[in-house]
């Protein structure tokens, strides 16, 4: 901008002209009074080169001072330069403190300036701007008109020689400002390349961030990135979403890791030769995947992820004969309200979750079973700060010697007192905790809550009374289920032969081998155990002789069918069968006078009923338990 405006000043000053006489002076002052017979300026200390302040010589040089000393020399008056900043001549101009305003140029219009008078003006970005001497209120009216006449009079070839003069002084300068310039420039390509560089590591970090390590397509991130920003509104109800969960563990426990590194490989594989131009796909969990591929119609969207669950399962069905499906898919249809994308995969895992471990391959859903899934969340949500809050409570059914009808031992049984609804049974909410993965948390609370009670009555009349916890088929199964039972019951003291695990055939049947590993060492603590639900399964006969099982209880149904010929044989051998393994046995559902003449008159060692003891609160059980001793002593 320097070099320009120098250019564009030479060549417009060469247009005027002066003339000049020697006379007066021009010089520079830090005050702004006191002295007599001269004229005070106010000037531009930042102009170079038409005017600045030169700090060698402290005072004001450039062409505008040039000129101001040949009209000084010319009518025979001192001007002072009143030295200051930038900004000080408007304000010494506005406080009546200068008479001259120097290097007034177009645009610095203020209401203190009275007369002008024009010395040179050059072109800025194709606008003329006028350079010259601005007059305040308190100038003289004779000096303002001998300065505008000696500024009209000035020669041309006067002004050349102050512009030429100047610029050959400032040659070294002018070289300076263009190696500046030229400094400039290469720090600006620099800085350019850097900015670059930084934008493409920015570029490449993003992409890192949104990218699956293991298999090398999107993440969680990169599918949320597109579901937000390239699903649109007018093709959202074209699109539909599968999450497709894959059975790590059965993989990494049946064939190994190495082939479920191979599965990963082929499904992506699958999964990007399905995809369209427009379609995602990504790896959202360690087991997780997520296909949002277009259709027509529901018919040609359950063709395509049909086709796609079928070739990822006959990667497993080529290693094994039994043809587990390893690849279960939940696929919902993209509506104008489905905006949220972890809503949305939410819903479809908890709906996948369904199927899982079926022979089930695809499910579909629709918005009320995607709404179901939301209530089903808040249910959870509210079960889960139950468990925190310790709203959930055990209550206890005390079970009868058939022979003595004496008190011997008690069910644990989980009750939910909520605030909303009030007190609910397992029915209400087990199952929904075993879909949403909470399940071992109710279950281990509620083992810690018969603990403590177990030590409540250690020392007292109900010492020996044994209280049953149950468990459920997922938290039995769990790698560390004997672990977490060993440190619960460590923080209480009580006789450990007390305490039964109770525990239903399913749980030992779909989890064969963690099953039994765990129930072996709960034996060795000094737990005991019980079979629970004792003929309701085809593998009954051989559990009995697999597990150290100390206790059976008789199913229900066995008990109801025992008013008949028949039934009564069964209800008679499976007691027979249970005493032939040395395995003790509770008849329980004994609700009337007739069922409990029945199993009064059978070989069965324990009774559990509504007819003896309903399910009490622990406040209320020792109470009940001597009543009930009173009862029968009387």
């Amino acid at each position: 901008m320097k070099v320009k405006l120098l250019k564009t000043i030479l060549i417009c000053v060469l247009l005027l002209s002066l003339s000049t006489s020697v006379s007066a002076e021009v010089f520079t002052t830090e005050k702004t009074e006191g002295m007599a017979n001269c004229v005070y300026v106010a000037g531009n200390p930042d102009f170079y080169p038409v005017e600045y302040y030169d700090k060698k010589t402290d005072n004001y040089k450039g062409i505008i001072p040039d000129i101001l000393a040949e009209v000084s020399n010319d009518i025979g008056v001192d001007f002072v330069y009143i030295n200051g900043n930038k900004s000080s001549k408007d304000v010494l101009g506005k406080n009546l403190q200068a008479e001259i305003i120097s290097a007034y140029k177009t645009g610095d219009n203020h209401a203190y300036v009275k007369d002008y008078a024009e010395v040179f003006a050059y072109d800025q970005n194709g606008k003329t701007v006028q350079v010259g001497f601005a007059f305040t209120e308190i100038a003289d009216k004779e000096m303002i008109a001998k300065v505008k006449q000696s500024v009209a009079a000035m020669s041309e070839n006067k002004i050349n020689g102050i512009v030429l003069n100047y610029t050959e002084e400032k040659g070294e300068s002018s070289w300076i400002i263009w190696l500046e310039l030229l400094g400039i420039v290469i720090f600006g390509v620099v800085v350019l390349l850097l900015l670059i560089k930084l934008r493409r590591t920015k570029k490449q970090s993003r992409i890192d961030k949104m990218t699956d390590d293991e298999t090398g397509i999107g993440n969680l991130a990169y599918f949320k990135h597109r579901f937000e920003n390239t699903i649109d509104t007018v093709s959202r109800n074209l699109y539909y979403v599968a999450y497709i969960i894959l059975d790590s563990s059965y993989l990494r426990t049946y064939h190994g890791s190495t082939t479920f590194s191979e599965v990963l490989g082929y499904t992506v594989e699958v999964l990007e030769d399905s995809r369209a131009d427009a379609e995602i796909v990504a790896r959202i969990a360690e087991n997780g995947f997520v296909f949002a591929y277009q259709s027509v119609n529901e018919d040609d969207a359950q063709k395509r992820i049909t086709e796609v669950i079928d070739k990822l399962n006959r990667f497993v069905d080529n290693k094994e004969r039994n043809k587990k499906y390893v690849f279960h898919a939940a696929v919902y249809n993209l509506n104008i309200r489905d905006k949220n994308s972890e809503i949305l995969l939410f819903n479809l895992r908890k709906s996948c979750n369904q199927i899982f471990d079926t022979d089930r391959q695809v499910i579909f859903c629709d918005e009320s079973s995607m709404n179901r899934v939301q209530e089903e969340k808040k249910i959870t949500e509210s079960i889960i700060k139950g468990l925190e809050r310790k709203e959930f409570k055990i209550y206890l059914q005390f079970i009868v010697d058939n022979k003595t009808k004496q008190i011997v031992s008690a069910e644990g049984l989980s009750r939910w007192d909520s605030p909303k609804q009030g007190l609910l049974t397992p029915g209400k909410y087990i199952s929904m905790m075993e879909n949403a993965g909470i399940i071992s948390m109710h279950d281990f609370y509620m083992f810690e809550q018969v603990c403590a009670q177990l030590q409540t009555w250690n020392g007292t009349d109900l010492k020996d009374i044994s209280i049953s916890c149950n468990f459920t088929r997922i938290t039995i199964s769990e790698s560390n289920f004997v672990e977490r039972l060993a440190e619960i019951s460590q923080r209480y003291e009580f006789n450990k032969k007390n305490l039964v695990i109770e525990i239903t055939e399913d749980a030992i049947e779909k989890n064969l081998e963690n099953a039994m590993s765990n129930i072996k060492k709960c034996k060795e603590i000094g737990f005991c155990i019980a079979l629970d639900d004792m003929g309701s399964g085809y593998t009954s006969l051989l559990n009995l002789c697999d597990y150290p099982i100390d206790v059976v209880k008789i199913d229900r149904d066995i008990l109801l069918k025992a008013d008949s010929e028949k039934g009564k044989y069964l209800f008679d051998g499976v007691i027979a069968l249970a005493h032939s393994l040395n395995l003790k046995v509770i008849c329980e559902g004994v609700e009337n006078p007739l069922q409990n003449d029945l199993v009064s008159s059978s070989e069965c060692d324990y009774i559990q009923g509504w007819y003896y003891a309903k399910a009490l609160p622990t406040e209320e059980c020792e109470n009940f338990a001597n009543e009930y001793r009173k009862r029968m002593q009387s």
